[in-house]
């Protein structure tokens, strides 16, 4: 990435977080609305400033950057940001990124629920289960199209499932439920960071959505330097034969803002590879286990993706609070 799309990346972070802790959820929800409808009012113009391209050429940007020895895609996306330049749909996009991982490989993207409008996870699950075959992704168009795909599973967790599809599919959605937490050792994430794991951002800079910088805090548990707020609610949940279990469901404490531009100072430019395609945000994480690795080492000199916090601090000190640690 060169200095001036670092410094244009670094501002965009910025901003983001500025708006995250001045506006509510409605106001930015709003805010969304109105630039994808400017968005589409300045196709035109927006094509001029960027080209096109097609999904040939968005797999030859892609292909050239992942490693070539891993065996899980974790795909981070947000398909309305590749519009206007991309002229393919959603159904070709995802065709392209299965074509990639080819038979030997899994690909895999979050299908998270969020709380719907107002993310509120209790006030959701209040009225309605979590059925793994017809409750609907919460991250995008295009992990919607995945999840309605022949042959790919989802895993039965009510707010961190995720779909996979090929040969590592069943290890990764097995269980996840039973799983310590959503992000633990035991979990999905677990298996993308003890297996080679390359993590592909389309149309999303890694600080809007790089789920795996949860694993860290729930790899050290009581030790994380920020301790967890334990507020649980009942979720019923519905697998793919029709069985129902009542699962006991961490809630998100969302008074602590999350912000992942602290990985700029703990991996490497070879580590979080950042670009624009056609104008288009990408990033590639070659092996995900260096992103629990380096904020494990990171939150023992008190660095962590919820600000910093003294590390000597006496045992039983009040500590800042941060999302609910079963999530």
């Amino acid at each position: 990435m060169s200095v001036g799309s670092r410094r244009l990346s670094a501002l965009r972070a910025s901003v983001r977080g500025v708006l995250r802790r001045s506006m509510s959820q409605k106001r930015r929800t709003e805010l969304k609305r109105i630039q994808g409808l400017m968005r589409k009012r300045f196709s035109p113009l927006i094509s001029l400033m960027h080209g096109s391209f097609s999904s040939d050429e968005l797999a030859a940007e892609i292909t050239r950057r992942l490693p070539p020895d891993f065996e899980i895609l974790m795909v981070h996306s947000s398909y309305d940001a590749l519009l206007p330049m991309y002229k393919g749909n959603a159904n070709e996009l995802l065709a392209m990124l299965i074509k990639i991982c080819g038979p030997e490989r899994t690909l895999v993207m979050p299908s998270f629920i969020m709380g719907g409008r107002t993310f509120d996870t209790k006030e959701y699950y209040r009225t309605r289960p979590f059925d793994v075959r017809r409750t609907p992704s919460e991250n995008g168009l295009l992990t919607e199209v995945f999840r309605r795909t022949p042959g790919v599973l989802r895993s039965l967790h009510p707010t961190c499932s995720i779909c996979a599809l090929g040969p590592l599919a069943k290890e990764l959605t097995t269980g996840h439920h039973l799983a310590r937490t959503g992000f633990s050792p035991d979990s999905p994430f677990g298996v993308m960071t003890r297996r080679p794991t390359a993590i592909l951002g389309i149309g999303v800079e890694y600080y809007r959505c790089l789920t795996h910088a949860h694993t860290a805090s729930h790899q050290l548990g009581d030790a994380f330097p920020i301790k967890f707020a334990k507020v649980f609610t009942t979720v019923t949940l519905v697998d793919y034969d029709g069985t129902r279990t009542d699962h006991q469901l961490g809630l998100p404490d969302r008074s602590r803002k999350l912000d992942l531009r602290v990985l700029w100072s703990v991996l490497s430019k070879d580590e979080l590879m950042e670009w624009r395609f056609h104008g288009v945000g990408m990033f590639v994480i070659p092996l995900a286990r260096i992103v629990t690795e380096r904020l494990v080492e990171a939150a023992g000199r008190g660095i962590t993706v919820y600000g910093r916090v003294p590390v000597n601090a006496p045992s039983g000190a009040a500590q800042p609070q941060a999302t609910g640690s079963n999530r």
